[in-house]
């Protein structure tokens, strides 16, 4: 009796081990190895993003204000697109901390949703603008003439507000998925995605965001950059503006997706894909070169807030010859400040010696 007693107690305890041992595998989650990369590739990015960001929005914004004045319909979403960029790169400044204080986040709960709010809002922002940008510019090129009653810039004004109100709503769950959280060191992580414990409904999230403001919008540019190549081929527009200008747009907003916006997206969920459902130990490896090329894809898309001002350089409605015009009347008011602080030098000068008697002048 006491032996089948010993067997049952014996064959329950192995029951019983090998069900721990399947759940211990069942919740193993791989754990990312941290290179130490991110502590100086992304602080090194941001820091070139908040210098020529900056520099650039603030005279882009700047010109929009004081010298491109009456506004075309152009010029409001340009505008608006200045203005999303240089909302993000004001937020650098504590991301940049954050990493080089070895992305231990001090700055509270609130600042770190507010932080990832404002990047989407810029990101998607940045998308749908530059949309209505080429939009507006097929329009006017392939239909110059249907199209004088629809590119005015009431228009612009009310699709411009449109935009901002939908990406703000569409944005607004990120204040909900991301924040902080104390890890096993005591440090704080500030999450640009979100916890493990709503990883799935993110995903989900994410996938929407990315088809709705990432995949439409860009497959209408696609479109649209097509009919107006089309249109400059077999129209007579050799040497007019019009055409310089759209060159360069869709060089340049082509390049931006192809290096900001489409890795991002892609690595962005591919990685959440790979925290939900590639947790084995054989995927491991494949995880870490995942979660490390996420990382770099991160610094690429913030790179658009630098590249911005250039398109309103070289594509925008006379915005090169107007900051042109602006720059030559600073300089020479800055001439003419320097001249009258001579001259009233050497008039202060020339009265001193009168005072004091000195007739060797």
């Amino acid at each position: 009796m006491t032996e089948v007693l010993l067997s049952a107690v014996l064959n329950m305890t192995e029951t019983h081990s090998l069900a721990s041992n399947v759940t211990s595998n069942a919740t193993s989650k791989c754990s990312l190895t941290k290179t130490g990369f991110q502590f100086y590739y992304l602080p090194a990015v941001y820091i070139v993003v908040f210098i020529t960001g900056f520099l650039g929005n603030s005279v882009a914004i700047w010109m929009f204000i004081f010298h491109m004045r009456p506004w075309s319909g152009i010029s409001v979403y340009m505008f608006n697109l200045a203005l999303a960029d240089f909302l993000y790169v004001l937020t650098l400044p504590v991301l940049i901390f954050y990493y080089f204080n070895q992305t231990d986040w001090i700055f509270g709960d609130f600042m770190c949703k507010l932080q990832r709010f404002i990047f989407h809002v810029n990101l998607y922002g940045s998308i749908l603008f530059l949309t209505c940008i080429s939009v507006h510019r097929y329009t006017g090129v392939v239909y110059p003439l249907k199209s004088l009653g629809r590119l005015k810039k009431k228009n612009a004004v009310y699709i411009s507000a449109l935009v901002w109100g939908v990406v703000v709503v569409a944005i607004s769950p990120i204040f909900f998925y991301s924040g902080t959280e104390v890890r096993k060191i005591k440090t704080m992580a500030c999450y640009d995605t979100t916890v493990d414990n709503y990883l799935r409904s993110y995903f989900i999230y994410s996938m929407c965001t990315t088809v709705f403001l990432f995949c439409i919008p860009f497959i209408l540019i696609l479109g649209c950059y097509g009919l107006i190549v089309k249109a400059l081929i077999y129209k007579d527009l050799d040497n007019s503006p019009l055409r310089r200008k759209s060159i360069y747009l869709v060089i340049i907003v082509l390049a931006v997706f192809a290096v900001s916006y489409l890795p991002f997206h892609v690595m962005k969920n591919l990685n959440l894909r790979a925290r939900l459902d590639f947790q084995t130990p054989e995927m491991c490896a494949f995880n870490n070169r995942v979660y490390a090329t996420y990382q770099v894809t991160r610094g690429l898309a913030s790179l658009n807030s630098c590249v911005d001002p250039i398109l309103y350089f070289l594509a925008g409605d006379t915005f090169r010859r107007r900051l042109s015009r602006a720059t030559r009347k600073a300089s020479r008011r800055s001439e003419l400040n320097v001249q009258s602080k001579s001259e009233d030098m050497t008039l202060s000068i020339l009265s001193e010696c009168k005072q004091n008697g000195d007739t060797s002048l």
